[in-house]
């Protein structure tokens, strides 16, 4: 999951490694941050957001993360 920036700097949807790696090839993000791993793309785009539940399981060993919508 790469997280992603508007040209404004405000927090959009994350998108897949494999579009990060589009948008970076063709000129049109630039990295803000390696870890974690952040891009903020240089065009106008809409600034579609959905509302996310994040969720953590704490275990023993591990821990678990998770982010629902309603879809």
């Amino acid at each position: 999951m790469v997280y992603v920036l508007n040209i404004e700097g405000k927090p959009l949807m994350p998108c897949k490694p494999a579009k990060a790696r589009h948008l970076l090839r063709d000129g049109k993000a630039k990295v803000v941050k390696r870890e974690p791993f952040t891009i903020q793309l240089l065009f106008v785009c809409e600034n579609i957001t959905q509302p996310v539940s994040l969720g953590i399981d704490a275990d023993s060993r591990h821990i678990g993360k998770s982010a629902s919508s309603e879809n």
